[in-house]
């Protein structure tokens, strides 16, 4: 479906916020990370979240330039390709960061060795949940956080990494120009066959300008579910303001040991 131009205008708005925000995390984690006297907090402070957010902000910036929510026409697989290659590297450094967040606590309170080895740490795991302080205890367990991490970012990671990779579909049809694009489709076979180079052309022209973009993208949660689609654009915007919000109370509280 395609945007109304209020919800344009909104989505170029808060595109726009929400990147200044991001900065500004980055630039909190930097002074944080520049003052850890361990090497490996330095490590996963620095290398870690912040290049993470560094990459998000600018796969953001990417994917709003390439394939803006205001666009008319379905993106040519070129450019539609780049703005999926964005949107991998989006969703893997989101899935990523909280785990440099994880690493960086637990080391700096030096609880590696009696948490039980490496499989424990991490931010959404309760060994690592009980050894936090209350206040991100609190956060990261609530019905909320819970669902949005396990049946959106860890699937969506998992899928990306191990089974089907995000997509988005190169436009929508109606029902008529859905079935005129799978006539072209057979027609452009039987070209490649008989060689008509010239009729293969005014195919892939025709096809060019059959539909409207389409701003969801999708992975088959298994083999059996259906694709869930979901809207681009906001979508990247509330993971963004997630890792801001609790980045920056990460950062408020970090210091804390139970």
């Amino acid at each position: 479906m395609a945007y109304s131009e209020d919800q344009v205008a909104h989505l170029s708005a808060q595109q726009h916020a929400v990147v200044r925000e991001l900065q500004e995390l980055f630039l909190q984690i930097v002074v944080q990370g520049e003052s850890a006297t361990n090497a490996r907090v330095r490590k996963h402070l620095l290398h870690g979240a912040a290049r993470r957010v560094g990459v998000i902000k600018r796969c953001i910036e990417n994917v709003y330039t390439l394939f803006p929510p205001g666009a008319s026409r379905p993106l040519h697989e070129d450019k539609l390709a780049d703005v999926q290659i964005n949107l991998h590297a989006f969703v893997m450094n989101l899935y990523g960061i909280y785990d440099n967040w994880a690493w960086a606590y637990i080391l700096r309170h030096d609880l590696e060795a009696g948490i039980g080895g490496r499989r424990k740490i991490g931010l959404f795991v309760e060994t690592t949940q009980k050894r936090l302080p209350t206040t991100l205890r609190d956060y990261l367990s609530s019905a909320t956080m819970s669902e949005w991490h396990e049946k959106y970012v860890k699937s969506f990671r998992d899928a990306l990494a191990h089974r089907i990779p995000l997509y988005i579909p190169p436009a929508q049809f109606t029902h008529e120009e859905g079935e005129r694009y799978k006539q072209l489709e057979v027609e452009k076979v039987e070209c490649v066959t008989a060689m008509r180079w010239e009729r293969l052309d005014l195919i892939w022209s025709e096809q060019a300008a059959i539909g409207v973009p389409c701003f969801t993208f999708l992975h088959a949660f298994s083999e059996d579910d259906p694709p869930s689609p979901i809207l681009l654009h906001p979508q990247m915007l509330s993971d963004a303001r997630s890792i801001v919000e609790f980045g920056m109370l990460f950062l408020r509280h970090w210091h804390e040991n139970t």
